[in-house]
């Protein structure tokens, strides 16, 4: 029977469109996402019209990459497996691998889904209620570290502590509890604390007497699992005749009442054999899963599995987890559908406020609206510019923003190819695993100052400060700040203070044995001026690698260069390369290199202004209008899953001047580019 309503649930799917081939042919990884041909570029905008008449492009049905996909399933689920860790891997195009038209959707991927969503569903249905808990220790039956029993109370007769391991039977909040009494007195009344190993949770002071004593209360959240509770007496006093003692009759712990699993709560919100419960269950759980209501049509389609499988006398709950699985397979939740009310229509047209919603929340939070936002999507108020900014300005707060330091970050500056990368263990055998990940968390926590702390993004290529701990610190050669963990550091010097002297940044445009001025030059015209070098001519060899170097790596590729065909790139790029010369292929500091040859980084740019050394360069790009300029094609390209179309200029160009106008700001260009009319409209597409 289970294997016949599996068939009709999918047979649902079918009536939706099938999943494969859905959007627009998948093109190659350099393609525009059907905005037109080309990029923005960092030229003056020309001829722009009013803004009610700009072309705000399309955008090609998106289907969820993986980490969308886990970040997804995590908030609607509660669920933390990450399955979507063994899907293939997402197609990269123009730098990240949210670009809708290479996210194509491979059979094999498919069958992923299929297993994740069986998967999914029968976990969230198969969690039970736990009940409430009442933990209670008497304290003479707790370990003691002093005292003797009086009567019904352990007597603290100098300072010290009860405590015994208590098993937590669930994650949560609960309550503590202790009962307790001063014996005599002192100066002034006891005091007691409350801990949960080792985390004060409360201090008092103790007024009752043996006679009266009272009950004294805490709270804390609690994670599941064996957890040690202590009580202690920490003002002892001793002058006779007056005696001061801590007298503690018990301490409890309490999570009162049925203990429902987060998970289970937000998708079972009524009793399921109850009558009318499995359509409004189907109700809720579809409004989260696909981001918007469903039509009674899409309700009765569902519940329709559910009465099937009940009727062949499948159980409730497992008809339910039938129901959900052919939702978690829907196009509706695996893709972030837009339409267009005439698809062949150049004509744009307002974004609804849950298409809105939707792109507000994955190009923040790579995930699934939140209530907040849907409710704003519900009231048909998030088309309100001063709503949108508002939850714009809450949804940087969150702690889930801290996606555009992890993947747009990551992918814009390669932090998150770091660890993958493999220098020659016999050329750095100091680079460790843990080398690497700080290297990394140096690029990222640089960015995030700049995201959070609302100051000029243009300190990305200067500033006074980076991120070390003692690991990064001795490979860099400078101070330790004395920590494990990244600490901000002010730096004397200011080579550091800028993304060309990060030795991540460093490493990945290096070869494994040696640095690659053509890499690294690439790398800024690429990621921070939006100048993509176009690839090498057919036929043309590598730089050799010489046994023993007679010259500079400098003088080799300037006559490397030589040949006219490669010589156009290279006198843009090498001269950069050039400047960083001065660190090595793991980003540490020289003046010789390899060849034990003195190191040149003097170099000039096409327009004439000369430099010498990462700090100058640094200094000139920090002031060049192309980099502002490429930070907001490289936001752009990742918020709306596409590249800039050259129709969209001066969009880009006005985003750009909003962006200095508000002080280089990254919390206003992420604004800027959410009120944006490429943002907030789209059009449909000639056949």
């Amino acid at each position: 029977m289970r294997s016949t309503v599996l068939v009709l649930s999918l047979a649902v799917l079918g009536c939706e469109g099938a999943i494969v081939g859905l959007g627009s042919p998948v093109g190659p990884a350099g393609t525009s996402g059907g905005g037109g041909a080309g990029s923005a570029g960092g030229g003056e905008a020309v001829n722009c019209a009013p803004t009610e008449a700009l072309d705000p492009g399309r955008v090609t049905l998106r289907r969820l990459n993986r980490a969308e996909y886990n970040h997804t399933v995590r908030d609607l689920l509660d669920d933390a497996t990450s399955p979507a860790n063994d899907f293939p891997a997402d197609d990269y195009g123009h730098g990240f691998n949210n670009i809708a038209d290479v996210l194509s959707t491979a059979p094999v991927l498919v069958e992923k889904y299929d297993l994740a969503a069986k998967a999914l569903a029968e976990a969230v249905i198969a969690k039970e209620a736990t009940p409430g808990q009442t933990t209670r220790v008497q304290a003479e039956d707790a370990a003691k570290s002093t005292g003797t029993a009086t009567g019904e109370f352990w007597n603290l007769y100098t300072n010290g502590t009860v405590s015994s391991q208590v098993n937590f039977v669930t994650t949560g909040r609960y309550t503590f509890r202790v009962r307790a009494a001063q014996q005599a007195a002192g100066p002034a009344a006891a005091n007691m604390t409350l801990s949960l190993d080792g985390r004060q949770l409360g201090a008092f002071t103790v007024t009752a007497l043996q006679a009266s004593p009272a009950v004294y209360t805490a709270e804390a959240d609690v994670t599941q699992g064996p957890h040690r509770v202590e009580v202690a007496f920490t003002n002892d006093y001793y002058m006779a005749p007056a005696d001061r003692n801590l007298l503690v009759d018990w301490f409890e712990v309490q999570r009162p009442g049925t203990v429902v699993d987060p998970a289970l709560a937000r998708v079972m919100v009524c009793d399921p054999d109850a009558a009318g419960c499995p359509r409004t269950i189907i109700t809720r759980f579809g409004r989260k899963a696909w981001r918007r209501p469903l039509t009674t049509a899409e309700v009765d389609r569902y519940e329709r599995i559910v009465t099937l499988a009940v009727a062949d006398a499948e159980p409730v709950k497992a008809a339910l987890a039938l129901a959900l699985q052919a939702m978690l397979l829907s196009p509706n939740f695996l893709y972030r559908v837009e339409l267009d009310p005439d698809p062949t229509s150049l004509a744009a047209h307002p974004l609804t406020d849950h298409e809105l919603a939707v792109r507000l929340s994955y190009f923040l939070w790579a995930s699934t609206p939140d209530e907040a936002l849907s409710r704003a999507a519900d009231d048909g108020t998030l088309k309100d510019p001063a709503v949108l900014e508002a939850q714009v300005t809450r949804m940087l707060a969150d702690p889930k923003a801290k996606t555009l330091t992890s993947i747009f970050a990551g992918q814009w500056l390669w932090s998150n190819q770091v660890e993958d990368a493999a220098p020659s263990a016999s050329t750095y055998p100091n680079v460790t695993a843990a080398t690497k990940t700080a290297m990394k968390l140096e690029t990222e926590a640089f960015f995030e100052h700049f995201l959070t702390q609302d100051v000029s993004a243009t300190g990305l290529l200067g500033s006074d400060f980076t991120f070390l701990n003692d690991t990064l610190a001795d490979h860099y050669g400078l101070p330790r700040p004395g920590a494990a963990t990244l600490q901000k550091v002010t730096l004397s010097k200011p080579e550091r203070g800028s993304l060309l002297g990060q030795a991540g940044v460093l490493t990945v445009t290096s070869f494994p044995m040696r640095t690659s001025p053509v890499k690294r030059g690439a790398w800024v015209m690429a990621n921070l001026l939006c100048q993509e070098p176009p690839a090498p001519p057919p036929g043309v060899e590598a730089l050799p690698l010489p046994v023993m170097p007679s010259s500079t790596l400098r003088q080799r590729m300037e006559q490397h260069r030589a040949d006219p065909s490669c010589a156009g790139c290279h006198a843009l790029m090498d001269p950069i390369g050039f400047s960083m010369e001065s660190f090595d292929g793991v980003g540490r500091w020289r003046t010789m290199d390899t060849g034990g040859f003195p190191i040149d980084a003097a170099g000039t740019l096409p327009d004439g202004r000369a430099f010498s050394g990462p700090a100058e360069l640094s200094r000139l790009l920090k002031g060049d209008e192309r980099f502002t300029h490429c930070m907001t094609e490289k936001l752009f390209t990742y918020g709306l899953g596409r590249a800039p179309a050259r129709d969209e200029s001066c969009q880009v160009q006005a985003i750009t001047h909003d962006f200095a106008d508000h002080g280089h700001r990254l919390s206003a260009l992420v604004k800027g580019l959410t009120k944006s009319r490429s943002f907030t409209h789209r059009r449909g597409e000639t056949p």
